[in-house]
């Protein structure tokens, strides 16, 4: 458990940031050291963004472009036992037509370490911070201006080293003050979030031997408010402690991870408040290979402040894959996957975060950098309307005093080869078309999500260069048919998606077997049909929306110039309003997401021999970890008031996380294996009519499963297949009416099949594309009188890491 803050969040993740590698603020950094004599270093960027929804709603969403400017400044004095360094850095942002979003954020720091002898070192620093909070974050405020807040920030502490034994001593202490914020009836007292929390912690190593390493680690923090009693009345004056062992281990010269389990507890002032007493857990995961590459993974978890009321506050769970390549000094990008899950106590309040960011940077001189960036964040709650899709496009030049190269690096050069050039390819794809519609009903409202799956068929055109083991490419997509939803009840509405076509870019890792995994983000145009009838209206439309799209994806070699592509895409839509009669409009906000599966040609670009590399063994005993997003669709069949039968799909997605175990064979190029599975996810539907009217949501829990796979190995380094199985899925569905209120929690059992993809990335480890449907059968919920059936189906994708053991 680490103490952490809100000025610690990130764009792609409103949630307090857990990285357990982040040095500051949230942790010191306690390991690194440098040789740098006096240093000066001084360098200023400005940015052009485009946001798709700067408010992070559902419905009404609102675009803005946002003009950034970013100075800062450090400088290092001392060596490597000695080392003081004073910096600052600030951003100010401008939006085009929403100045109340404009802001001003500013930070300053100091932090320094002294070698006090041969095994002990003195480390100390902090920073004081001018900060906004994000509209994205789980404790925004719906002021008419972002919140904004200021954090001082301070720690020390001694590291020893007296091997095989280590130990670290730690202290550290944050202030917040918040400012109020005014709204259009008045001003929200922001006064009761002030508070101080302070953090000492130990921990005490023992080396096995070169590689390897045990530890026990143990934390105490207190949390003080200003303000005895909050707005609510509620006294949210806590302290805690966590304690836990762990494991630190070098598995090669490139990989190498940390672990650790324990117990974390905090306890509450207010009888009212339900303490924690759970499971703490983190892991650090770090690869550097070949060529510039490098990866990490983290695990976090932490008890984050809400005023939220009825919540003492939320257990922030969080998991993070980067991939950052470097083919030369003059380029640079990456890729970032992020979840976070949010499950607040004392109230039944949950909800994930998905998060992926796409970037590269290319130096024009020593000095002078261009840039772009793709950022994406969907969030999934169990709260009717919390959901959100928020795209952001951004550009920025900048400059640094320091030289990023010296002048005898050459220009970089484009190459052609496989799998660079040009190819064509046919598509099908399959996923899901979900809408979030708010509206008008009565003298109150409705929030519901709908949706389903379907197919559609297509084909792509591109090109692409490589740049050492980076690829670079454009492509254009074009889809026909497509999924569709239907709500048939006093109201009859539908959409339908009728056909697509769009361009993106793409960003990939190359292989030396010519297998290329890539990153893609671009604009679709998709026509979509609404119908739309009831008792005073019928309205019927064929209308194209823009979308912003981003893909994940593998192009495996078959032959010298055949490849086979499996993809999965997220795309969100502008939200529309739709007449339902008597002036009254219903707001449709859309998104979808779909698994591509194809294959194609590529043209002029050769294998190159010098590529061959040692075939990989896909037999034998694996076990992996695996992370996605997928959508839980439902058909709801009841009875209303006045005898009104429903016939409703109900869809939402959501992110998904497990782990896998197997076992596999090859013989004469078939694969025939075995394999266990276990994910947890937050992939929730939900409906909520007031002031009258039924409330109520399905939400996937968990699952367990057992699947056989059989499939075929394409090349040396690539295998796909497929799969069959049998799960069995936890369901929570919450159901209030007027007359009654009852909570289903019932395990159901699902038949899952679907495809993959592996390719190998050394003697052990292979990347994996996993698609996955399954279906449950039908069943009853009583609610009083009356009852619903449900029938659900599940469509998920998982990029996983297999190991072989």
């Amino acid at each position: 458990m680490t103490v952490q803050t809100e000025s610690d969040q990130d764009d792609t993740d409103p949630a307090p940031a857990s990285r357990q590698d982040a040095p500051s603020p949230g942790k010191p950094d306690l390991e690194k050291s440098s040789g740098a004599s006096n240093r000066l270093n001084l360098s200023v960027s400005a940015g052009v963004e485009y946001n798709d929804n700067i408010f992070a709603t559902r419905n009404d969403e609102v675009d803005d472009i946002l003009v950034s400017l970013k100075p800062s400044a450090s400088y290092s004095l001392g060596d490597r036992n000695n080392r003081l360094t004073l910096s600052g850095s600030g951003e100010l942002g401008r939006y085009l037509d929403n100045s109340s979003e404009d802001y001003n954020d500013w930070q300053v720091g100091i932090n320094g370490r002294s070698r006090l002898s041969p095994d002990v070192t003195l480390v100390a620093g902090g920073d004081y911070r001018w900060d906004h909070e994000n509209r994205a974050s789980p404790e925004a405020v719906n002021g008419i201006e972002p919140t904004q807040y200021e954090r001082a920030y301070g720690f020390a502490g001694l590291l020893v080293d007296t091997k095989p034994i280590t130990a670290r001593f730690v202290a550290m202490v944050n202030k917040f003050d918040f400012d109020d914020v005014n709204t259009l009836t008045g001003i929200i007292n922001n006064d009761d979030r002030d508070r101080t929390q302070y953090e000492f912690g130990v921990r005490a190593g023992y080396a096995l031997n070169r590689q390897s390493e045990i530890f026990v680690q143990g934390a105490y923090d207190k949390r003080n408010y200003d303000q005895t009693i909050d707005d609510f009345g509620y006294y949210r004056y806590s302290d805690g402690f966590t304690i836990a062992v762990g494991a630190r281990h070098r598995l090669t010269n490139r990989l190498s991870g940390e672990l650790f389990v324990g117990y974390l507890q905090q306890d509450y002032r207010d009888a009212r408040f339900t303490d924690i007493s759970t499971v703490d857990f983190g892991a650090v995961v770090d690869w550097v290979g070949p060529a510039g590459l490098s990866a990490s993974f983290r695990i976090d978890r932490s008890v984050e402040e809400t005023t939220l009321p009825g919540a003492s506050s939320y257990m922030h769970t969080s998991g993070s894959f980067s991939l950052t390549a470097h083919p030369n000094p003059r380029t640079s990008a990456g890729l970032g996957l992020r979840g976070s899950h949010y499950d607040y106590r004392g109230v039944d309040r949950a909800e994930s975060v998905l998060s992926a960011n796409l970037w590269a940077r290319y130096y024009l001189t020593r000095n002078l950098f261009v840039g772009t960036e793709y950022t994406l964040a969907e969030r999934s709650s169990n709260a009717a309307g919390f959901d959100y899709d928020q795209n952001r496009f951004l550009f920025q030049i900048g400059a640094q005093l320091n030289p990023r190269y010296n002048d005898s690096v050459a220009p970089i050069t484009l190459a052609a080869r496989s799998p660079g050039g040009g190819y064509a390819a046919l598509t099908m794809t399959h996923g899901a078309l979900i809408s979030g519609v708010d509206g008008p009903r009565g003298s109150g409202g409705n929030t519901a999500d709908f949706g389903d799956t379907g197919l559609s068929f297509g084909s792509v055109l591109g090109y692409g260069v490589l740049v050492e083991s980076l690829y670079l490419g454009i492509e254009v997509q074009g889809q026909f048919d497509g999924p569709d939803w239907l709500h048939t009840s006093s109201r009859v509405f539908s959409l339908e998606q009728e056909d697509s076509f769009g361009g993106s870019a793409r960003i990939g890792y190359a292989t030396k077997g010519n297998n290329l995994a890539y990153a893609r983000a671009g604009v679709t145009s998709t026509n979509f049909r609404t119908s739309y009838v009831n008792a005073t209206n019928s309205f019927l439309d064929n209308d194209r929306m823009v979308g912003l799209e981003f893909g994940l994806g593998m192009d495996a070699r078959v032959g010298q110039r055949g490849f086979v592509r499996m993809e999965y895409a997220l795309t969100s839509y502008g939200d529309i309003d739709i007449p339902t009669g008597g002036g009254d409009f219903d707001n449709f906000s859309t998104s979808r997401n779909q698994f591509l599966i194809g294959g194609g040609i590529r043209f002029g670009a050769k294998r190159e021999q010098e590529n061959e590399v040692a075939a990989t063994d896909f037999s034998g005993f694996y076990i992996g970890a695996q992370f996605g997003h997928g959508s839980l669709t439902s058909e709801n069949q009841g009875t209303r008031t006045g005898g009104i039968e429903i016939d409703i799909q109900r869809a939402s997605q959501g992110p998904v996380v497990g782990i896998f175990a197997g076992v596999g064979t090859v013989l004469s190029g078939f694969y025939l294996g075995g394999e266990v599975e276990a994910d947890i996810s937050n992939i929730n539907w939900n409906i909520e009519r007031e002031p009258t009217g039924r409330i109520y949501s399905a939400e996937h829990e968990y699952s367990l499963g057992a699947r056989a796979r059989l499939g075929y190995q394409i090349s040396d380094q690539a295998l796909i297949y497929g799969h069959a199985g049998m799960v069995r899925t936890r369901f929570n569905i919450p159901f209030a009416s007027n007359s009654a209120m009852v909570r289903s929690e019932d395990t159901r059992t699902g038949f899952r099949y679907g495809t993959g993809m592996e390719i190998g990335l050394g003697h052990h480890a292979r990347l994996r594309l996993d698609y996955s449907l399954t279906d449950y059968r039908k069943y009853d919920v009583v609610v009083g009188s009356s009852s619903d059936s449900f029938s659900h189906k599940e469509n998920l994708f998982r990029i996983g890491l297999a190991w072989k053991l």
